[in-house]
């Protein structure tokens, strides 16, 4: 597991972690409103609690990891370009668009890719369109929640085709090892995998009540000969 805090990014003060803190070596638990169980959230809270989620992932991204180019790939949350560029205004952002949308659209906050014929498809339309630069840092926010029997395909191809590294998010209502399984072949950062209420606590130090819905960030280093400024 890599931590976040390690020598490529740096301390992990992009993403606030304002929401639980931790109260000492001593007890590993914050009890903030006792874990008991509850209804799944309403969809507003939902979209709220994953927005929040996507706030802190981005903000550790742009001011820690560095990240400059971000790809939408279906976050179930409108107003990614504004997540994104409230924390780097001058962010590259490509959305893959739902499929049935032909070709490569341009859209005034930001350029979108046809998600028509699978990940293998969506993959070379990114690799020769020129919207993002692979030889440089690319991360994929591709958090639209799934099920044990349907994980996201085409991840290995996608950190084949990070010439330059980066980084990976999913989210998941299915057990914790079926998400770092789908993860594969990134590198699952710290924590790596919890509650996307609280992320990026570990589910152990904290006794809030949570979403149901897990949240992971995985690296790709640069690959040997791939990117110009950053390198493993």
């Amino acid at each position: 597991m890599t931590d976040v805090r390690g020598n490529e990014a740096g301390p992990l003060t992009g993403a606030h972690r304002d929401t639980v803190r931790r109260s000492g070596r001593r007890s590993r638990v914050v009890d903030l409103a006792g874990r008991a169980p509850r209804p799944a959230p309403e969809p507003d809270e939902a979209v709220r609690r994953h927005a929040a989620f996507l706030e802190r992932v981005t903000a550790y991204l742009c001011a820690d990891a560095r990240i400059g180019q971000f790809v939408d790939w279906g976050c179930p949350v409108p107003g990614i370009d504004g997540i994104v560029r409230a924390h780097r205004p001058g962010a590259r952002l490509v959305h893959v668009s739902p499929p049935g949308v032909a070709g490569t659209l341009t859209a005034s906050d930001g350029a979108a890719v046809s998600g028509d014929g699978g990940p293998s498809a969506v993959l070379h339309r990114l690799a020769t369109s020129g919207l993002v630069d692979l030889d440089e840092p690319v991360a994929v926010l591709m958090t639209r929640s799934f099920t044990a029997d349907a994980p996201p395909g085409g991840i290995a191809a996608l950190h084949g085709l990070l010439r330059g590294g980066g980084y990976l998010a999913l989210a998941s209502a299915a057990p914790r090892p079926v998400l770092l399984r789908a993860l594969a072949p990134f590198h699952p950062v710290e924590p790596g995998a919890a509650d996307l209420a609280w992320w990026p606590y570990p589910d152990e130090d904290v006794a809030a009540r949570g979403t149901g819905v897990l949240g992971a960030l995985g690296r790709a280093p640069a690959q040997q000969g791939g990117g110009r400024r950053w390198r493993r």
